[in-house]
């Protein structure tokens, strides 16, 4: 009682703090309607050093009383704390902080201040026994639940963190902090619903959110949101218009809208988006030109539009000349190379700073690949190893076993049969590779066409002097010099001599060729049926003799209804299919 009354001495009454109140309340208000008519009263001096330690020691000894005084109560404790945590006596300081956390769990403000200290001094373990010590004691602890739950996060403990955040929610449902924190674990846990949810209130809450923003953004791609996804990265972008992060999510998200696009058939808003993916991932390499995603990323945007780029009759009237449409076809043309080349270039750029990166290598045989076709450059020799193949070979050194890479190498390749041995190679790896069965479905059946031809050539009804060439799975009059030394070679290996008994064999050869390309394109079909493998499989149906069969009417009653469109469905239909 008595050690009561004297701690109560020290504590002033309600009535006395509120009139000392009062008085500097009104003692501040006379200051504010005499300045200006009185003088500008000159600022205390500086106390000196040992009044200002005199003077600390005296309030230590004030708070030191004051605990002893009354040890049940968390308070002194907690001044004390910040006494000792001002003087830079950290230890003291956590000690009485502690102890105001150990009988008080619900003061926030020694909480906090405790893991703070703990934080500075690197002992995240303690700092979390604190944690779980005080949200055991009390459900009522808040901070310590949203202190844990960043904790949790931190150590990528998604499914505890979201427990911890959930509860500190209900104690600070206005802490943005706490929401975004929340997203982020219902986002690596693959609630994207959930993500997107607890992303939105964040910016709700704080509209310059920009991780909520980008976040949000990635999960709306994932998702197939890709409008939605455009917005929250343009916002970030509006938010922080120096942050790479946000330039990045928006070029990829123009992207993956312009493949959506040209999935559709519309291939001019596509080449728009794709035009402002490009200037956005432009942006993004002068903001940093030192990561090779930025300059991969620009390049796969100037790819996609070489690929996509349309060419567009609108401003062509009828009757116009030759020479104005040549003039368009071969703007159109320039449109498409010059992408193709910007692509290669940022692809040697990405190669030059990481060469590590096996799909850097692929990405740019398949623009060589384009830029090669549009040119019309390949080599004629078959011996003669071209650059798209040695790029697609540099991939496979550095992933050899990947299903992918042979399948690409298998389609950049002129020579045949390293067209057949990547193909069957990537099927060995997973026998369930569509795009495999489809190009080697193209390869049989150019074998097919290969030997008719070496039919004539054998026969006498073919010079030397023709050329052909193999387009649109048609053999036309432009037959390139290289498929006649594949001719050539291909005679000089015949095992026969005589011309009965070669005519013979190229008729058997043909044969097969064709029943193993229609195998190989219904078994693309079957595990990937889309209407460019319905179709393939319509054409090689029409030479086997098997048009009539139910898996290759359906097929290409499929395809025809899937892709209208095409001149190729006039034909079709002129079959009564």
């Amino acid at each position: 009682a008595p050690l009561t009354r004297i701690h109560s001495s020290f504590k002033p009454t309600q009535s006395a703090a509120d009139s000392s109140a009062a008085r500097r309340s009104t003692s501040s208000t006379a200051a504010r309607d005499s300045e200006g008519s009185a003088l500008p009263a000159h600022p205390p001096a500086p106390m000196s050093a040992p009044a200002a330690k005199q003077g600390a020691e005296e309030e230590a000894e004030r708070l030191l009383a004051a605990a002893k005084l009354n040890p049940n109560d968390g308070g002194p404790f907690r001044s004390l704390g910040h006494h000792y945590a001002r003087a830079g006596d950290a230890q003291r300081a956590a000690r009485c902080f502690e102890r105001a956390v150990a009988l008080d769990p619900d003061d926030a403000e020694s909480g906090e201040a405790l893991c703070d200290l703990l934080d500075a001094e690197g002992k995240e373990s303690l700092e979390l026994a604190v944690c779980k010590e005080a949200a055991g004691k009390s459900p009522r602890a808040f901070w310590a639940f949203r202190r844990l739950g960043y904790l949790q996060v931190h150590q990528k403990k998604w499914s505890d963190a979201i427990q911890s955040l959930q509860h500190s929610i209900r104690g600070y449902p206005t802490c943005a902090d706490l929401w975004e924190a929340l997203g982020l674990a219902y986002h690596r846990l693959g609630m994207f619903t959930a993500a997107v949810k607890s992303y939105g209130r964040a910016i709700e809450l704080d509209s310059s959110r920009v991780f909520a923003l980008i976040e949000s953004g990635n999960i709306q791609l994932m998702l197939g949101y890709f409008r939605k996804g455009v917005e929250q990265f343009r916002s970030a972008v509006e938010m922080a218009p120096h942050n790479h992060s946000a330039y990045f999510g928006l070029a990829s998200a123009l992207l993956a809208w312009s493949k959506h696009c040209v999935t559709i058939g519309a291939f001019t808003w596509a080449a728009n988006l794709l035009k402002e993916a490009s200037e956005t991932a432009k942006v993004c390499t002068s903001l940093a030109g030192n990561l090779s995603c930025v300059w991969k990323l620009h390049a796969d945007t100037q790819l996609a539009l070489a690929r996509c780029f349309p060419w567009e009759d609108r401003h062509i009237k009828r009757g116009m000349d030759e020479q104005n449409f040549k003039a368009s076809v071969l703007q159109w043309r320039n449109t498409c190379l010059s992408a193709a080349n910007s692509a290669k270039l940022s692809y040697q750029r990405a190669l030059h700073l990481t060469p590590w990166e096996a799909n850097i290598h692929i990405d740019t045989a398949i623009c060589l690949d384009l830029i090669c076709t549009m040119e019309e450059n390949n080599s004629a020799d078959p011996i003669v190893w071209e650059l798209p193949e040695k790029m697609s070979l540099g991939g496979l050194m550095l992933e050899p076993v990947n299903k992918d890479f042979w399948v690409t190498l298998g389609s950049v390749s002129s020579n045949q049969a390293l067209k057949q041995h990547s193909l069957i190679r990537a099927l060995q790896l997973d026998t369930s590779l569509s795009e495999a069965w489809a190009y080697l479905g193209k390869v049989l059946l150019f074998m097919q066409l290969l030997v008719a031809c070496l039919t004539l050539f054998t026969s006498r009804k073919v010079t030397n002097s023709w050329t052909f060439r193999f387009t649109d799975n048609q053999v036309t009059s432009n037959w390139q010099d290289k498929h006649l030394i594949e001719l050539e070679a291909l005679i000089h290996r015949w095992p026969c001599h005589g011309l009965e008994c070669r005519q013979k064999t190229i008729t058997n050869l043909g044969a097969g060729a064709v029943n193993e390309s229609y195998e190989s394109c219904l078994r693309a079909v079957q595990i990937l049926p889309l209407p460019e493998f319905q179709i393939g499989l319509g054409t090689i149906a029409a030479r086997s003799g098997e048009l009539m069969s139910p898996q290759g009417t359906n097929g290409c009653k499929t395809g025809c209804s899937a892709s209208a469109s095409l001149p190729r469905i006039t034909q079709y239909k002129w079959l009564g299919l």
